[in-house]
């Protein structure tokens, strides 16, 4: 499996191959930014079925351990297990726009889960100047309410 690039079971439309892209080559990319990817899609193929959804991330879990990624699976999972709709900032963002919805998600994950700004660059895939930007826009516009 190890000689398997990652993206020929990455993107196949059956989770249990996503599953199985744990174990392959993810070339030079960034494991976490990979992990992440392989739980989103699990996420995506099991269509909001939260058992299906656990089983799978139970095996990527087991199998992670032969890679030694047992950190960046934890992560992971929990930066996906948060439901974004309840978080207050994703409702306000969804009236200014998707990117904005992503910065707002990224802050406050940060600040629900002591994430690191380049931890929510890479799950994201957003620019850390423009996120940068953005929450000092913010924290400029409450400094001027207050």
């Amino acid at each position: 499996m190890k000689d398997v690039a990652c993206e020929d079971l990455l993107y196949h439309d059956h989770p249990s191959a996503v599953a199985l892209s744990i174990l392959c080559d993810f070339k030079d990319k960034d494991k976490q930014t990979v992990v992440n990817t392989i739980l989103r899609r699990l996420r995506e193929l099991t269509n909001g079925d939260e058992l299906e959804y656990k089983n799978y991330l139970k095996k990527v879990n087991i199998l992670s351990d032969n890679r030694d990624l047992q950190d960046e699976v934890e992560k992971g999972a929990n930066m996906l297990s948060v439901n974004v709709e309840k978080i207050p900032f994703y409702r306000m963002g969804r009236k200014e726009g998707a990117k904005e919805a992503t910065f707002d998600n990224a802050i406050a994950m940060m600040e629900k889960f002591n994430h690191s700004i380049d931890d929510m660059v890479k799950a994201f895939n957003i620019k850390k100047e423009e996120l940068i930007e953005y929450m000092n826009k913010i924290k400029n516009k409450n400094n001027k309410e207050s």
